[in-house]
């Protein structure tokens, strides 16, 4: 079994429900059941709380981190993993590709640690968009370039929005189009897992934190 541990640190200190952990069974993740109706997840601000500049921040956080990274990391398990082999079995299988991502400083040394801890298997919850999308990008053969595009899509947005961010605050216009662009691109990546009961979840998750506020 691989547990997925979700970040909690920002939803935490802030307030806000932390996102459940949820553990996986490598051997379920390509066997899809049946789910019940999806929920809408549109920031339509008549159903959602009076949100402030922080309020806002936060949820658009939340939702990078917790669910975005979660999301990345079942579909790296789809892409990686069958009955035969597991995530660091197909980590081993790649280690020379993953050599040679460290030697162009694509990946660092803690990142390098991460995927292969001396004496322990690899944890997939230490794994942060970052690498991720550098996994995704250079050793999963078999992903689609419209899969690719929505991984740096939310890449690229936690970057602008964090990485370069002078203050903790997002406008009600820049919330509005962030929430929309992020949810859409999680929904589709989702779709890819061939999962519609983590689908289902995963969006009732994202209307849960659509609809919480900091205390």
């Amino acid at each position: 079994t691989v547990v997925i541990l979700d970040p909690s640190s920002v939803s935490t200190s802030a307030g806000l429900t932390p996102v459940m952990s949820s553990s996986y069974s490598e051997g379920d993740i390509v066997q899809p059941q049946s789910s019940n109706s999806i929920p809408s997840t549109s920031a339509d601000v008549t159903q959602v709380p009076s949100l402030d500049d922080t309020d806002r921040f936060m949820h658009i956080a939340c939702l990078l981190i917790n669910v975005g990274s979660r999301v990345l990391k079942r579909l790296l398990l789809y892409h990686t993993v069958t009955p035969t082999c597991t995530l660091d079995q197909y980590l081993a299988n790649k280690r020379i590709d993953i050599d040679n991502l460290r030697k162009r400083r694509i990946i660092n040394k803690s990142q390098m640690d991460i995927l292969f801890p001396p004496g322990a298997s690899s944890n997939l919850g230490d794994y942060d968009i970052s690498l991720l999308s550098a996994l995704f990008t250079n050793i999963v053969p078999n992903i689609s370039q419209h899969e690719l595009n929505m991984i740096q899509f939310l890449r690229d947005k936690r970057n602008e929005i964090f990485a370069h961010t002078k203050s903790v605050t997002v406008s009600s216009n820049d919330y509005q189009t962030f929430w929309n662009d992020i949810c859409k691109t999680l929904e589709a990546l989702c779709k890819q897992c061939n999962d519609p009961d983590f689908q289902n979840e995963i969006l009732r998750e994202i209307q849960g934190i659509q609809v919480s506020t900091v205390q």
